[in-house]
């Protein structure tokens, strides 16, 4: 492995580390006060994309990952090596908040609030999601006609946005590998979650970018 692939990959490992670090821990430390997590996902999203984007192009996400292989913007051995990356940081954090008393605790789950979702709803609920983050993501990270620096900021209020909408009703992962890595520590026995935080995700990122590359043909770049 050539020390710019290894680059790319600790990038994305210590990015997902981060997201799913803070992000828990906000929900563990603030008792899941939507504001806060809400916050506390958009900052720490936005700083390390920005940190990241011009190592690893700041993907942070499986279903991310996965949109740019399935439209050619990265190759498929690098997208599956992002992945294991992202994973392996984001077990990582949930070892050590498990390590300090959080437990399972900062796991998106559907039914959290008095707002109960059943499974279908919620993996809809989740596709539209990230569908919106990564329509941002092309629009302020992918496409060159954006604001130079602009990406990590819109990318952070997007999923700060979608919190405090989806929060309440699934979670709002958007992302499976910030939900794996909290979820292996805690109730593994629902496989049904299993379903909504990687088919809703992938389904929601792949319409994204799919749906970009309608509005505009031949700008496809690869990593």
């Amino acid at each position: 492995m050539c020390k710019e692939t290894e680059a790319k990959l600790y990038a994305e490992g210590i990015a997902t580390f981060a997201l799913t670090f803070i992000g828990a821990g906000s929900i563990w430390v603030s008792g899941g006060d939507l504001l806060t997590v809400a916050v506390a996902h958009g900052i720490i999203l936005a700083v390390m994309v920005t940190a990241t984007m011009n190592i690893s192009g700041g993907h942070v996400n499986p279903a991310i990952t996965i949109g740019f292989m399935a439209t050619k913007r990265i190759e498929p051995k690098l997208g599956a090596q992002y992945i294991a990356a992202q994973l392996t940081g984001a077990l990582l954090a949930g070892g050590i908040l498990y390590s300090i008393g959080a437990g399972g605790v900062g796991t998106p789950a559907p039914g959290d609030s008095i707002i109960e979702v059943s499974t279908q709803q919620a993996i809809l609920i989740e596709a539209v999601l990230t569908f919106l983050l990564m329509t941002v993501i092309m629009g302020t990270a992918v496409d060159d006609r954006a604001p130079a620096g602009i990406a990590g900021f819109g990318i952070g209020l997007t999923v700060m946005a979608d919190i405090l909408m989806g929060g309440p009703l699934t979670g709002a992962a958007m992302n499976p590998a910030r939900w794996a890595g909290v979820w292996v520590f805690g109730d593994m026995e629902n496989n049904i979650d299993l379903i909504i935080y990687t088919v809703g995700p992938i389904m929601g990122a792949l319409l994204g970018v799919l749906l970009w590359d309608k509005m505009t043909p031949g700008d496809t770049d690869t990593e």
